[in-house]
């Protein structure tokens, strides 16, 4: 994964800041992990994500020895590019979320008017895709 975090320039996207969870609110379950966001002027706006950006973002909706294999599929879906689309299964975002199962997965993760473009919205979908909806084979990409 070398090189990964130099695919954007600093100046096409937000600061991002990792906010650490401390060993009262750490948890296993998603719907409890789901509940810890990132302050706002964290998520980037625009453009690609560097490594960094992800793994800031995978690290509030992932388990801990999921982050990694997170990252891993971010990069292999999209490249870290939050508006990538893949055009033979139409598949949009951070993890390429197919059209007819992002309504529901962004709804169950507490983002229901969000597109799938959307950074935070892609990853805590995608987490709850893979702790509720079958694991990772839910993606195209599963290393």
């Amino acid at each position: 994964m070398a090189g990964l975090g130099f695919n954007s320039p600093q100046n096409q996207v937000a600061s991002v800041a990792a906010v650490p969870l401390d060993s009262e609110t750490e948890t296993d379950s998603f719907s409890e992990a789901s509940k810890l966001k990132p302050p706002a002027d964290t998520v980037p706006t625009h453009g690609w994500l560097s490594e960094m950006q992800v793994r800031a973002l995978v690290s509030e909706y992932f388990r801990e020895e999921d982050i990694n294999r997170a990252i891993r599929v971010a990069w292999c879906e999209s490249r870290f590019n939050p508006t990538s689309s893949n055009p033979e299964t139409g598949g949009v975002g951070l993890f390429h979320h197919l059209p007819e199962f992002w309504p529901q997965r962004a709804e169950a993760a507490g983002f229901p008017a969000a597109d799938p473009t959307d950074p935070e919205a892609s990853v805590a979908a995608a987490a709850h895709a893979v702790y509720e909806e079958g694991g990772w084979a839910v993606f195209g990409c599963t290393p």
